[in-house]
């Protein structure tokens, strides 16, 4: 080899030591996994940085991140360079490369990551985070009136749903009120959202109003708005009702059937002439806002009853849609499942968790009285009481389910509990409590267990029980709780 030979190959060794010295400065977390993807290395830095408790090793890299790019890069043989990947809720630089064999078969990857620290990556990452941060903010403050939903994100795709995502679709394209009707915890504010989303008034606001959570005393105000110095104590500019604030988009009404009958009256004034009046004035406010109302409630029956006034109701009905309930599409909950442990453990900070088989089957024959919202209860318990594995089993689901007891007494959409239900036809013998008194002690025994698995919250609960606030609050004082 000549002189020149020997020095090119000092300098490429100089070259590459310093390549290697900058590669381990630049780089502070590593990770490797072979052609399966599961983890077989990494870095203590790395692994105490992912949360783990431990290292993660014989997990699926998904499991550890569930974004990472070894799993792209094991299976075409790219590597990736340079990009950023999400991590725990901020942005970190990546490279993934993939390992070869002597025969030149990939056997697995190897990932490099650099944060905030040793590298000189520090003010990039902490600028590209916090520009993250203000477009959240920024997207969040413009989004609070907008529709968070999409028809997109609503899984499942059994007939049952199928049916309804047609009927959104179809009553997206004309401009009429809307009834969504169907047990508590079927996802009628999901698909209202959906809706709005899909119509003509998407770039205008969607403003929602749960009416059973809102005193009578108060939901006129609530509605309307209120005057300038309409009463005493009242702000000297007034205030804008959600009415006003919905404009020309969409007030969804939840929970219709809770509506005291005086403000029925002035919502079917509104329908027909769209026309109101700010609570303590005489001047004539327009609207020309898009009505879409929800209720768990039988409001034929209510009609019926005189509970709630038929002009009103055929009115909010020009396009009823009835959405079913969970166990009328047992094949969705798989995906509903899926979807839900995966918006938990974004949410949560934790990595994502799957479901076993058996555990898939448990929840597919599991009645879910409660719907939507007790089967999302379920898996975030899960996910909080099984945060270290990516696993969830019928095990840990069985003992999650034996609380839900009371669910289908809470679910009940009748517009009320019906506790003769749950006292059997011998209870009442000669000499026994008398009737009213075992319905009254079944009654509060409900009660006390919807509070319990709503965490006292009485809004929730009087909710859960398919009753009004103020009606709970009735039944609280009399029967003494």
């Amino acid at each position: 080899m000549s002189l020149t030979g020997f020095a090119s190959e000092a300098v490429r060794e100089r070259v590459l030591s310093y390549l290697h010295r900058s590669f381990e400065t630049f780089y502070e977390h590593t990770i490797a996994v072979d052609k399966h993807g599961v983890v077989n290395w990494i870095s203590d830095s790395y692994w105490r940085f992912l949360g783990f408790s431990e290292p993660p090793l014989g997990k699926h890299i998904t499991d550890v991140i569930p974004n990472s790019y070894l799993p792209q890069v094991i299976a075409t043989g790219e590597p990736v360079l340079l990009d950023l990947l999400s991590v725990r809720n901020q942005w970190v630089l990546v490279s993934v490369v993939p390992l070869h064999n002597e025969r030149g078969e990939i056997e697995g990857g190897f990932g490099f990551v650099a944060t905030d620290s040793p590298s000189g990556m520090r003010p990039l990452l902490e600028r590209y985070n916090q520009m993250q941060r203000e477009v959240r903010n920024a997207t969040r403050f413009r989004d609070a009136r907008s529709a968070r939903y999409q028809l997109s994100q609503i899984a499942g795709q059994s007939d049952a749903i199928r049916l309804v995502k047609q009927q959104i679709r179809q009553a997206a394209r004309f401009d009429v009120s809307v009834l969504l009707t169907g047990e508590t915890g079927t996802g009628k504010e999901l698909f209202a959202h959906a809706l709005h989303d899909l119509s003509d008034r998407a770039e205008k606001p969607f403003v929602s109003i749960n009416v059973a959570a809102i005193p009578e005393t108060l939901i006129e105000a609530e509605f309307f708005g209120v005057a300038p110095g309409a009463f005493t104590g009242a702000k000297k500019e007034g205030r804008p009702g959600k009415l006003e604030i919905a404009g020309e988009g969409t007030l969804f009404l939840d929970e219709i059937g809770d509506m005291p009958l005086p403000l029925q009256s002035k919502l079917l004034r509104v329908l027909q002439e769209r026309e109101y009046e700010k609570v303590g004035s005489n001047e004539v406010q327009t609207t020309g806002v898009r009505i879409v109302a929800a209720t768990s409630r039988d409001l034929i029956r209510m009609v019926a009853e005189g509970e709630f006034r038929a002009d009103l109701y055929y009115r909010l009905s020009a396009m009823p849609i009835q959405l079913p309930a969970l166990r009328e599409r047992p094949a969705d909950i798989e995906p509903l499942s899926e979807r839900i442990l995966e918006e938990c453990c974004a949410r949560l900070g934790m990595i994502t968790k799957v479901l076993s088989a058996d555990a898939v089957v448990l929840l597919s024959r599991h009645d879910w009285p409660g719907n939507v919202r007790e089967l999302y209860n379920v898996l975030e318990r899960a996910c909080i009481l099984n945060e270290s594995s990516g696993y969830i089993d019928a095990a840990l689901l069985m003992s999650l389910m034996q609380g839900h007891s009371v669910a289908s007494v809470l679910a009940s959409n009748t517009g009320a509990v019906d506790v003769r239900e749950s006292v059997a036809p011998d209870a009442v013998q000669p000499g026994s409590v008398n009737l009213k008194s075992r319905l009254q002690q079944t009654e509060a025994q409900v009660i006390r267990e919807a509070l319990q698995l709503c965490n006292g919250n009485r809004s929730r609960a009087a909710q859960a029980l398919g009753i009004s606030r103020a009606a709970l609050y009735q039944k609280l004082e009399r029967l003494g709780l």
